[in-house]
């Protein structure tokens, strides 16, 4: 009798979990990354640092939808190496300006993507409701939120695939910079795909699995209150 309950439950977590790895990945640099090379990491002893010892500067560099970073020997916070306490966004900074994103590939995908965000995030608002109340409007909020979520689906991968065209761009950070060298939609030259990267991949394919799983519900809740 509550094995729909239970069900609804299963996909009320999975559809946060998808909620939370978009915006996470949405807000992270780390989509393309520049391995990094030693020579480029800084090391240094500052007297200011009591039983420190050495620290050691991450110099990588970075590219994302919304943000990017650049590598430190490139951006030095100060002579003394000493960091403020905005050192982070110094170096990995978020693009505050929507003129600021590279290519009109990206500034399409970053939108997007943060509108899928927004609609997936809503989505889970409703999914958590329907644990209480299984009909909105008359309606299964089941399916209803299943037929939004593939939307979403449909939008974050086209959202990814368009910020991918954006590789072989002058404009792209990347590659304007010379971080990764040469890249096209099928190689991404010196760099690797990064966690963030794989992050959003993983939480755009699992809406898949959230519309499968809420419509399951809508069946299981259809045979219950036919029974």
């Amino acid at each position: 009798m509550y094995m729909y309950k239970a069900t609804a439950g299963i996909w009320c977590t999975l559809s946060f979990f998808i909620v939370a790895g978009s915006i996470i990945a949405f807000f992270t640099p780390f989509w393309l990354v520049a391995p990094n090379n030693p020579a480029d990491n800084v090391t240094v002893t500052d007297k200011n640092f009591i039983d420190a010892g050495e620290l050691t500067v991450d110099a990588h560099a970075a590219c994302g939808m919304m943000s990017y970073c650049v590598p430190y020997t490139y951006h030095p916070l100060n002579d003394s190496f000493m960091f403020s306490e905005d050192a982070h966004m110094q170096r990995c900074p978020l693009y505050t300006n929507f003129d600021d994103i590279p290519t009109i590939f990206g500034k399409v995908s970053a939108v997007m993507f943060a509108a899928g965000c927004v609609i997936l995030l809503i989505s889970w608002i409703f999914s958590a409701i329907s644990l209480c109340y299984g009909y909105l409007c008359d309606v299964s909020t089941y399916l209803l939120i299943s037929v939004v979520q593939l939307f979403c689906l449909i939008i974050n991968g086209v959202a990814i695939l368009l910020w991918t065209l954006s590789w072989d761009q002058n404009e792209f950070k990347c590659v304007g910079e010379g971080y990764c060298g040469t890249l096209s939609q099928f190689d991404t030259g010196r760099c690797e795909m990064g966690w963030a990267f794989l992050l959003g991949l993983a939480s755009t394919g699992s809406i898949l699995l959230a519309v499968f799983v809420g419509c399951l519900s809508f069946f299981l809740q259809k045979q219950k209150d036919e029974s």
